[in-house]
C-alpha cells in the first residue's frame, strides 16, 4: 500500500480530450517514488477517478526542466497496485483513490479547478 505524505495539484491538462488534473503525490514511506496522478471528473461515487499514474523519479540535477529526457517518469497505471494477502489490486487502487481524495483539501481544490474551466 502507498502512504501519502503530501498531494498538490500541479496543473490542469487533458486526458483523452477530457479536462484532467495532474496531482503530485509525495510518498510517506522511505523508498517509495513520488507520483504524478491524473484525475478526471467522474459521475460515480466520489466524483473523480484516477486514469493514469506515473512514478516521478525526476532528479533536479538531471531533470531540472521537469521533463522525461532521462526516463524520470514511468507509467505504472496498471502495475502500481499488486494486491496483498488481504486486498486485491482493485481494492488497493480504490483505497489509494479514496485516501488521496480525502487528503488535506485536495477534493476542494479539484472542485475549484474543474469548475472554473470554460
Amino acid at each position: 500500500m502507498y502512504y501519502i505524505k503530501d498531494a498538490k495539484i500541479r496543473r490542469m491538462t487533458e486526458y483523452d480530450g477530457a479536462p484532467c488534473a495532474e496531482v503530485g503525490v509525495l510518498p510517506g514511506a522511505v523508498g517509495d517514488s513520488a507520483l504524478l496522478v491524473y484525475i478526471v471528473e467522474d459521475q460515480r461515487e466520489e466524483g473523480y477517478e484516477i486514469v493514469r499514474i506515473l512514478t516521478n523519479d525526476a532528479d533536479t540535477a538531471t531533470d531540472w526542466f521537469d521533463n522525461n529526457l532521462h526516463d524520470a517518469f514511468q507509467d505504472v497505471t496498471v502495475s502500481a497496485f499488486t494486491g496483498s494477502a488481504i486486498m486485491t489490486p482493485e481494492d488497493e487502487r480504490s483505497k489509494f483513490q479514496q485516501e488521496l481524495l480525502i487528503f488535506g483539501d485536495l477534493k476542494k481544490q479539484l472542485e475549484a479547478h474543474f469548475h472554473k474551466l470554460p
